[in-house]
């Protein structure tokens, strides 16, 4: 069965609504077309490999966290990676929406699916940012010690590099801070309310700054903190329009394992 892309695009405009995303960002349409669509592809990031899966299903709208268009754009060069992606889309009429801080702080969204995904309660936001939510904090059903909550994580997150910094490897870790993708600006929000924090992005210093101070500090990777929710996506979507097919490409992200 068929559906407006339009009315798939409503409906997430009504979930990761452009009202919740921050100033500097471009969540939304980012090319859009009045056409029909049996299929949605769901990614990370507008890759070419996204795109040539949309192509090969003959899918007209495909659905990221991470805009298409985030800088300036001064040219479309035939030829060049990004000129080459912009020309496919345009040509085949696909339509691409981007909810990117949108989607960091809707309900259900990039931070609440890291959340549950590790079952943790008591939900708290970590910061707030243009007196917008940025990330949670949340209890574990049982302390650990670092070291195991370290190996927990890896094997319930499917992460197989991690990089930490701190300490203690034996402190036992009770409340735990997380933000999806880049969030080393909140570290100090974060030792200020949990035993350990998780996020992405996490530059050399900013890991010394954790070790000096006692705190402990997992940088999971961009990809990895955030990819739970293209699940969401996918699930909210069906509920919404049962009748599409629905497909999540993994290799829709820059990062190699």
């Amino acid at each position: 069965m068929q559906y407006p892309v339009k009315d798939i695009v409503d409906f997430m405009e009504n979930w990761a609504k452009n009202s919740y995303q921050l100033s500097w960002d471009n969540s939304g349409k980012q090319i859009f077309f009045e056409e029909m669509t049996n299929s949605i592809i769901i990614g990370m990031d507008v890759t070419d490999k996204l795109i040539k899966e949309a192509i090969d299903s003959n899918s007209k709208l495909i659905i990221t966290h991470h805009p298409l268009f985030f800088g300036e754009i001064k040219n479309i060069i035939k030829g060049t990676y990004s000129g080459d992606n912009i020309i496919n889309l345009l040509e085949n009429k696909i339509s691409v929406f981007s909810a990117h801080t949108s989607l960091d702080i809707a309900q259900g969204g990039v931070n609440d699916s890291l959340f549950n995904k590790l079952l943790l309660k008591d939900r708290e936001i970590l910061a707030f940012e243009e007196e917008k939510p940025m990330g949670l904090v949340g209890t574990l059903k049982e302390p650990m010690k670092f070291k195991d909550f370290l190996q927990n994580i890896s094997t319930e997150l499917n992460i197989k590099n991690t990089k930490s910094y701190g300490k203690n490897p034996y402190k036992k870790i009770r409340k735990v801070a997380l933000m999806g993708g880049a969030g080393s600006l909140f570290i100090n929000n974060a030792k200020n309310i949990a035993d350990v924090y998780l996020t992405g992005d996490v530059k050399y210093h900013e890991g010394q700054w954790a070790y000096e101070n006692d705190f402990i500090v997992v940088d999971l990777g961009h990809f990895h903190s955030e990819k739970f929710v293209l699940e969401e996506i996918k699930n909210r979507i069906l509920i919404e329009f049962p009748n599409l097919d629905m497909k999540i490409c993994e290799n829709s992200s820059f990062e190699l394992d």
